[in-house]
Parts: structure tokens; C-alpha cells; sequence
């Protein structure tokens, strides 16, 4: 989330951005204030029982090994028909603090701040199970195209114009933001590249500076340090031509975007400018250092669809080819079979969506599923996996926490100051 809320603040020209919230200006406001306090107090003094954090720990270390976490009577909180495990929680916020609590619930959040998960566990066979989590969270009565119109805002509000006076712009337009972002986050090179097809070409390069945040927020900093900065990651969006519409990496402290518009469209990053087709792939590389084993994965190839429909905007995605593994010498004799499970069958489907309802409230919903069949390499992966969880949950998950309250909050101060 924090990624979203630093890119939607370099892109855009800022001022000319905050009106598309909504049809005209008062509409906009309430939009964007009910939006961004909505989702900011999600990660205000979040208050969670010992029901729940013990939950979330032992998902973590159990991940990939749900054996472990099955007939685990402290965690669960029904047994569906098929011997399915269930939790739940939902969450509200409240004067000063988000109140979370255990609850299996089959409504959608009916008022502002209100989120509901559900995660269930399913036994396949005598390895091999089932997760499948559904994230629900209320945003307000923001519609789900205004969500599409502020990103189509701050591309055309970018487009054509120098890199210094976008920079100029943004941090006249949104100081706070820029000011509570800085912490962790400097925009090291902004470029906005125009062509003869009247298309512009973004490319940002944004540096992590854990180094200035550590004075606030230590423990945050510390895990960054750890773990993120060590990592390389890319996403590529192609379409069936082989062309890239959007590309992403990170190494070494940098997170680099990409991408191409043309009057707040994305546009194909080389050849003629043309509409986005709504089926593309995604490729995703991943690589992570945890303790002294560097594990990752080259190539995992999906399906990208985009959901455009009148009252809902997102992505489904779907993985079902194994990628290249890439795993220390020392597991090397492990038999690699189980890896391949998650992408068989209905593979690993991922669903992002925002979906708006008018006269209630819109909701931001998230849900997937994985099947894992446990096994000798998954137990290595899950131990180095439940160290890196385990090293974030408690006082690095609070701070980051805190890092993303204290944006939105500056987000939405912000915003208000340019629709008066």
C-alpha cells in the first residue's frame, strides 16, 4: 500500500488530480476524505485480542506446512462440512485506535473503516491442503471509476511536462505527503519523456532511505535493511505481441517504474500508441536473502486480466506454469514434485478488485487461493519464510504500520487543501 501511495504521488501534475474524486467538487471531497481516512485509520493503534495475533503467527509459520496449523483448536473457529478450518475476523475504528476481533462473518462492511477477512483451510488429501483468504475493506461512497478517473488525472497532469516542474508541482501540492513519504522514500530520478506520437514515457527511479527513518521508526528501518534492500523483484505486463505496457524492478535500496500514456491512457512502452488490451501476462522474478540461503524464482508467467465493468475496477490474475526455482546447493538433492503443485489445476488464482454499490459502501476486496503439498523442500522454505514473517510481526509491523497511517492522514489533509 505504501507503494501505491508513492507512486500516485510522483505521477501527477497534483493539483489538477484531486477533482477527479469525484463528479464535481463537493462529491469529490466527501470521496477523497471518506477514502483516505477510511483506509489510513485501517492502520491506526491497531488493537488485536491474543486470539487473533496468535492467528496471524502461526499462519505465518505454518504457511507452507498447514499441517502444523490444522487441528490447532485455538486458532479456529469452525469446522465447515467438508472438514474445512475457518477464521475470521473484522475490524472498525474507533475514537483513536482500530479495533479488530475474531468473528467469522458473511456480510460485506455496511460503514466506513469497517474490514472483514475470512481464511480457510481445506485438507486435499493426506499432504496436501488448501488456503483461501478473502479481505474485505469499506472506502466510503467513492465510485469505483473515480478510483480509475484519479489515476487517468494524474497521468494526463504529467504528460508533456518537464520532470522539474512535475516535482515543483507535487511538492507545492502536496507537502505533507511529500514531507511524511520522505521518511523512507526519495524520488532519485523522474523522467518524462514525450514522443512524436504525443505519448509520454514515465520513468521513476525511487530510493528507500532507511537511513532517515530509523530515527523515527527504528525497528521498521531495521527490517528493510534486512530483508527488502537485499531482494530483487520485476513485474512485466506483456501482451500477446510480446509488448511491455508496465515495468517494475527493485534491487539494492531502488525501485525503478516504467511506463506509457497518452490523455490518461496507458499506451504500449515502445511502438504505436493503441489501446490497452484487457488480457495481458504477467511475469514476476523474485529473489530474497533470508539468514545465509538466497532462494527465488525467475519466470512465474499468469494470466493478467483487467475487470472493467460499471461498478467495479481491478485484476485477476492466475498462475498455473511453475517457474524457474532458484535454491541454495544444500537442497538441491530435495525432490522438487511438490513445487510444482501450486500450479496445477486451477493453478494460484489472485483477485484485486474495487467494487462500489450506490446507497452503501465500497469495498476493496482481495482474495486468493494456494494448494501446497508439504514435503521435505517445503519445510526448509517455510522455516526461512516463518523467520522473515516472524521478524516483521510485533514492533517492525507497528511502525510500519504507523509509516502508512501517518501518509494517508498527509494524503488526506492534502487533498482537502486543494478542493476548498
Amino acid at each position: 500500500m505504501t507503494l501505491v501511495i508513492a507512486i500516485g504521488g510522483i505521477l501527477p501534475g497534483c493539483r489538477e488530480v484531486a477533482p477527479a474524486f469525484g463528479p464535481n467538487i463537493p462529491f469529490a471531497r466527501q470521496n477523497a476524505d471518506e477514502f483516505f481516512y477510511s483506509v489510513g485509520s485501517r492502520f491506526t493503534n491497531i488493537q488485536r485480542p491474543p486470539r487473533i495475533v496468535h492467528a496471524r503467527q502461526q499462519f505465518g509459520h505454518y504457511a507452507l506446512t498447514p499441517s502444523g496449523v490444522y487441528n490447532d483448536t485455538t486458532i479456529w473457529l469452525a469446522v465447515g462440512p467438508d472438514s474445512a478450518r475457518l477464521f475470521g475476523d473484522e475490524g472498525m475504528f474507533s475514537v483513536d485506535r482500530y479495533i479488530v476481533s475474531a468473528k467469522l462473518s458473511t456480510t460485506p462492511p455496511d460503514a466506513l473503516t469497517e474490514s472483514r477477512e475470512i481464511v480457510r483451510l481445506r485438507r486435499l488429501s493426506d499432504n496436501e491442503y488448501e488456503w483461501f483468504t478473502n479481505v474485505e475493506v469499506a472506502l466510503g461512497r467513492i465510485g469505483a471509476k473515480n478510483i480509475t478517473d484519479v489515476l487517468a488525472a494524474a497521468l494526463v497532469a504529467g504528460e508533456g511536462r518537464s520532470s522539474t516542474a512535475i516535482r515543483a508541482d507535487y511538492n507545492a501540492s502536496f507537502p505533507r505527503t511529500a514531507a511524511a513519504l520522505g521518511r523512507l522514500f526519495t524520488i532519485d530520478t523522474l523522467r518524462a519523456t514525450p514522443d512524436s506520437d504525443g505519448a509520454t514515457t514515465f520513468d521513476i527511479a525511487i530510493k528507500l532511505t532507511p537511513e532517515i527513518l530509523k530515527a523515527t521508526m527504528p525497528h521498521y528501518a531495521a527490517y528493510i535493511d534486512k530483508y527488502i534492500s537485499k531482494g530483487k523483484y520485476r513485474i512485466t505486463l506483456t501482451d500477446k505481441t510480446g509488448a511491455r505496457w508496465f515495468d517494475a524492478w527493485a534491487a539494492n535500496y531502488y525501485m525503478h517504474f516504467k511506463v506509457r500514456s497518452k490523455a490518461g491512457h496507458f499506451a504500449p512502452l515502445e511502438g504505436a500508441v493503441r489501446p490497452m488490451p484487457e488480457a495481458l501476462t504477467i511475469r514476476l522474478d523474485m529473489s530474497m536473502k533470508i539468514l545465509v540461503f538466497t532462494v527465488g524464482w525467475t519466470e512465474m508467467m499468469g494470466d493478467f486480466e483487467l475487470i472493467n465493468t460499471p461498478h467495479e475496477r481491478g485484476w485477476s490474475m492466475r498462475f498455473a506454469k511453475e517457474p524457474d526455482w532458484h535454491l541454495p546447493p544444500t537442497v538441491g538433492y530435495l525432490l522438487k514434485s511438490p513445487l510444482r503443485r501450486p500450479f496445477q489445476g486451477q493453478g494460484i488464482p489472485v483477485r484485486v478488485s474495487i467494487r462500489d454499490n450506490p446507497g452503501s459502501q465500497t469495498i476493496l476486496n482481495r482474495r486468493g487461493s494456494l494448494v501446497v503439498q508439504e514435503s521435505g523442500i517445503l519445510r526448509f522454505l517455510n522455516r526461512l519464510s516463518g523467520t522473515a514473517v516472524g521478524d516483521f510481526l510485533g514492533a517492525s509491523e507497528r511502525e510500519a504500520n504507523r509509516f502508512n497511517a501517518d501518509a494517508f492522514r498527509a494524503l488526506r489533509v492534502d487533498v482537502a487543501e486543494l478542493l476548498r
